[in-house]
């Protein structure tokens, strides 16, 4: 596959391609991930054109397992620019969506979809921003509540110029609260002169955490994660991670390994460009697993463009969300309330600004949890006056 004679009758692009396979620290790994069903006919077909290589090519092709090695395969050896692959997959799932709808729909979504919401989320990823699994979610969100909409005014026999405040409060009344993401629609719309009323949205109701641990709980989760050698070592980093600094799963299975700094036993977080100290027996945890990812990294830099800190199945992709969720489940370990124990803890401690810094969520957000903390703190003295 891609000796040098097909290479030459090929893109010279492919060239970088062969170079890197051959410069690989692990052969056997490159030979695991050529073999795969699929991959060495997709390469040889590639290796077959007379015009450069492009991502468009690979978007054409059905969205499976080969096709994204593939693309990172030819990310890495640098043949295609790197890009936001979960902003790109956007496009070919509103495609998907708007198919399903009439044609006067799509006619109307369509722009919105593609050259407002989307172009705004390539924006931010150029900027560098990262996006997790309830950005993206609402993305999504942004794009189908317009559809929904439609559809309801067609079955009440009126057409989008004919909403307002009343018709858009009783839709907004029948359904669910992610039903307020029309505002960005309804905006968008008023501006293109498809509707010329100015509608008020409430926002989307905050819910206030509600699932908790009692500190002692909190406090074995957190012993069992240090000193449970028999979970696994990447179960018992992201619990320690969740259990201590409150920070979400996702974003922690989105380090890589220039996000941890060793000097000496001593180990150092990448926060949002502050760097936070972890205890001893955590940073003897996150530095195992930190030399196993970077084993791995040296093994599979042939087929990933990022030395994930807990590289998945692909290792061009961290470990997956749920995957992680199974085995915390499986730990006894509980996410969500461990999560929301420790972040309330820290907001007792530290001011809001610090604490959004620490968990990579808003100021505002930040803010809520300071003052649930507060409250907390005053409920529990006033709790022990009357037991006095």
């Amino acid at each position: 596959m891609l000796a040098a004679s097909d290479a030459s009758k090929g893109p010279a692009q492919l060239e970088a391609l062969r170079a890197a396979l051959l410069a690989a620290g692990r052969p056997v790994t490159v030979h695991h991930w050529l073999d795969l069903d699929g991959v060495a006919d997709l390469l040889n077909a590639l290796a077959t054109r007379r015009t450069p290589i492009t991502h468009g090519d690979l978007d054409a092709l059905p969205d499976k397992l080969i096709t994204t090695y593939v693309r990172d395969l030819l990310s890495t050896a640098d043949v295609l620019p790197r890009r936001h692959e979960e902003v790109e997959r956007l496009p070919r799932w509103a495609d998907h969506v708007l198919a399903q709808a009439p044609a006067e729909h799509r006619q109307i979504v369509s722009p919105f979809a593609h050259w407002y919401v989307i172009r705004r989320h390539r924006d931010r990823a150029r900027r560098g921003q990262g996006f997790s699994a309830s950005s993206l979610a609402r993305t999504r969100s942004l794009i189908q509540r317009p559809l929904e909409l439609l559809t309801w005014l067609d079955d009440v026999g009126l057409a989008l110029s004919d909403l307002n405040q009343p018709t858009l409060d009783q839709w907004l009344s029948q359904g669910k609260r992610h039903r307020a993401d029309i505002r960005v629609f309804l905006q968008w719309a008023r501006h293109h002169k498809l509707n010329a009323r100015d509608f008020t949205v409430p926002r989307r109701r905050v819910e206030q955490p509600s699932v908790f641990l009692d500190d002692e709980e909190r406090l074995q989760q957190l012993r069992r994660c240090v000193e449970d050698e028999t979970l696994p070592l990447a179960t018992r980093v992201v619990g320690s991670l969740v259990l201590l600094l409150g920070l979400q799963i996702s974003r922690i299975l989105r380090f890589t390994t220039e996000d941890v700094v060793r000097d000496g036993k001593a180990v150092r977080l990448h926060l949002n460009g502050h760097e936070v100290d972890l205890p001893p027996r955590i940073s003897a945890l996150v530095g195992q697993r930190l030399e196993l990812a970077e084993a791995a990294w040296q093994n599979n830099r042939s087929a990933s463009t990022t030395p994930w800190l807990f590289p998945g199945t692909n290792p061009a992709r961290p470990l997956r969300l749920q995957s992680m969720r199974l085995q915390l489940r499986k730990a006894d370990l509980t996410g969500l309330a461990g999560r929301n124990t420790a972040r309330l803890a820290l907001a007792a401690d530290v001011p809001a600004s610090i604490l959004a810094e620490v968990t990579g969520t808003s100021v505002h957000n930040a803010t809520r949890w300071a003052t649930l903390a507060k409250r907390g703190w005053a409920e529990y003295i006033a709790t022990r006056r009357d037991d006095a």
